[in-house]
């Protein structure tokens, strides 16, 4: 893994960006660009402060440190805006929100398979939102790494942590919202959290679970600040535990057996804009959802989300046993738990892209053989529940258009997954409708 932190020398005058070996933006300071990176933005930096001297009066909060440019994007072109509104009550307050400029907040969350996991086409669609009305913040964050997946905003190091998922441990694990704990291993544990680039002072709520004779956890952030945090039940429960901080932080378990970590929500203190959260599962479908805890929405209260995306429907279309009926009942239920939780978000049911079992077959290749069935019962529910839509499908050309986004290199040879270029051009069509 690339360092990823904008830090360079005192007379750097512009943030560079590359892409990494592991596919995520490398961000840096140069005086110059040089060969193989790209100007973002202009920088400058702030003179360093002394060190702080070091009394028992508490001692202020240092000075949040300048968040640079995370992109500078091309201008929207050729988009089909692939966007259909079947009656959302709260899609027109929300959406207007969009066009109001920078100063105002604004909350994405997309929830789904590997197509959210990857956090390409959520990032190309955060930095277009933030573009607009400003970084709000980083948004949800799974519980540390989880092999094969990516976050665009925040890297991993990790010691004496093992990862449960909902997906391949299974049910009987107590899981909250997202489907990932990172459980203590060992008498000692660590977890550092570095932002991919410079991020402003955030307001941290992780959701923890400890016993009640684990000892509380040691948080260092980057400011050298040393504080601890434990839970306020100690009773094998989840609990939401806010503190702020300056990334990275580096969180230490001592002694602390029962001891798990459920997820971060981030969001900069005292500075709005969009905030857009990937909460993905490779190989995940929607009725997992019924492996997580009974009231794991109560660990999105953190999120307040403006605007909640369902993007399921790939693994389902692979399935040799799908029955439509089932599913249409599980995403009724979804978007009825969902706004009776959270009765002012608008919701966005995102069909299932073009997928291929084989590039072979002709000119189409080979479609998932449950892929119609899928899209069929999902643009059905968008309309009998009033919700927004966004036709992937369409967004890519229509039906056989995966054989061409493959011959292109926007999609891979898998006939399922997207390049990051692939990524981009669809996070562009579905912007252009949420914020033309």
């Amino acid at each position: 893994m690339l360092a990823l932190l904008p830090l360079g020398h005192a007379d750097a005058s512009v943030v560079c960006k590359r892409v990494g070996a592991d596919g995520a933006n490398e961000y840096r300071n140069f005086a110059r660009c040089p060969s193989g990176w790209d100007k973002v933005a202009d920088y400058h930096p702030v003179a360093p402060s002394p060190p702080p001297v070091q009394t028992d009066a508490p001692q202020a909060a240092p000075a949040p440190a300048p968040t640079a440019t995370p992109d500078a994007l091309p201008p929207l072109s050729g988009s089909n805006a692939s966007l259909q509104d079947f009656g959302d009550p709260n899609a027109a307050a929300v959406l207007a929100r969009l066009r109001s400029g920078p100063g105002t907040s604004f909350r994405y969350l997309q929830i789904g398979d590997s197509h959210t996991a990857g956090d390409f086409l959520t990032e190309r669609l955060r930095l277009r939102f933030q573009q607009r009305l400003g970084d709000g913040g980083i948004g949800w964050v799974t519980p540390m790494q989880i092999p094969g997946q990516r976050m665009a905003r925040v890297s991993f190091t990790q010691a004496g942590w093992q990862l449960i998922s909902s997906r391949s441990s299974g049910p009987g694990n107590d899981y909250p919202f997202g489907g990932f704990i990172a459980q203590v291993s060992g008498a000692f544990a660590t977890l550092t959290l570095t932002p991919r680039y410079l991020t402003s002072r955030q307001s941290v709520t992780v959701l923890l679970r400890q016993g009640p004779l684990d000892a509380p956890l040691t948080v260092t952030d980057a400011s050298g600040a040393s504080f601890t945090i434990k839970s306020p039940g100690v009773d094998a429960q989840w609990h939401p535990v806010r503190f702020e901080a300056q990334l990275p932080i580096t969180v230490t378990a001592t002694l602390s057996p029962q001891t798990a970590i459920g997820g971060w929500w981030m969001e900069n203190l005292g500075r709005p804009g969009a905030i857009v959260s990937a909460a993905g599962i490779n190989g995940s479908e929607l009725e997992q959802w019924n492996r997580w805890r009974n009231g794991w929405m109560d660990d999105l209260t953190a999120a307040r989300p403006d605007l909640i995306a369902l993007a399921y429907g790939t693994n389902e279309a692979f399935r040799t046993t799908l029955d439509p009926e089932a599913l249409r009942a599980t995403l009724v239920a979804a978007i009825g738990s969902l706004r009776q939780r959270f009765p002012g978000s608008a919701i966005l049911i995102v069909g299932a892209p073009e997928s291929l079992k084989s590039l072979a077959g002709g000119r189409c290749g080979t479609r998932a053989a449950g892929l119609d069935a899928v899209q069929a019962v999902q643009i059905a529910v968008a309309r009998q529940q009033h919700t927004l839509y966004w036709d992937w499908q369409q967004a890519m050309g229509g039906r056989c258009s995966m054989t061409g986004w493959v011959a292109s290199g926007k999609a891979r040879r898998d006939g399922v997954h997207f390049s990051r270029e692939g990524y981009e051009a669809l996070a562009d069509d579905l912007f252009s409708g949420l914020a033309p």
